[in-house]
């Protein structure tokens, strides 16, 4: 499986060649392919997934293409990577341009996140619901919610709702860092974790 996963890398770099210097390493269990520093694709068990933006997910939905399954610690977890099937290799130009929609949908998040006006939801691990209920505690952009830090904005959402949970505050945590919640650094985890206990003396916080 190793052996497939390198030649897939290799005849993506070649076919991604004039999106910039393709380069690849180790990544959720795969490799990751970036053009110029900009990751826009994993290879993962010799197949190739590229990253989904908000441009063209529903594009590649509406193509059949599969969402890449992370699991961690017997977690499945759905990532925003797409499978590319035989068909599309197939049809070089076309996976090109879908390739360069996912690149140019990157560097647009990344754009979009260093002015600060990125919204919620496009956040990692924010969902539509949380997005409204942070809009409930007077947090509306992501420039606010790096502000005020996962704790604070935590505590927030205890005082509007209950049962909100220890999972919850990894979840700020790794959309403020820029991390799936399965994927946030084993450091980031101890400390949070350590915080919220320490928290549980203080107010009665429901266990996950």
């Amino acid at each position: 499986m190793i052996n497939q996963s390198k030649k897939r890398i290799s005849e993506s770099k070649l076919l991604f060649a004039s999106l910039g210097n393709i380069h690849s390493r180790s990544q959720f269990g795969g490799y990751s392919l970036s053009a110029n520093g900009i990751m826009f694709a994993l290879v993962s068990e010799g197949e190739l997934y590229l990253r989904a933006t908000p441009e063209n997910e529903k594009q590649f939905c509406l193509m059949g293409m599969e969402s890449l399954i992370y699991r961690k610690r017997g977690i499945a977890i759905s990532l925003r990577y797409f499978k590319v099937g035989e068909r599309l290799w197939a049809e070089p130009e076309r996976l090109l341009s879908l390739a360069k929609s996912s690149l140019e949908g990157m560097l647009h998040d990344i754009k979009t996140k260093k002015n600060g006006d990125a919204r919620l939801k496009d956040l990692p691990n924010i969902s539509l619901s949380l997005e409204r209920l942070l809009w409930q505690v007077g947090i509306s952009t992501s420039s606010e919610l790096r502000a005020h830090g996962a704790c604070t904005t935590y505590l927030k959402l205890c005082s509007v709702k209950q049962n909100v949970g220890l999972n919850v505050l990894m979840a700020l945590e790794g959309a403020i860092l820029g991390f799936h919640e399965a994927a946030l650094p084993h450091d980031a985890r101890i400390l949070l974790t350590q915080w919220y206990i320490s928290h549980q003396a203080v107010m009665p916080l429901p266990a996950c």
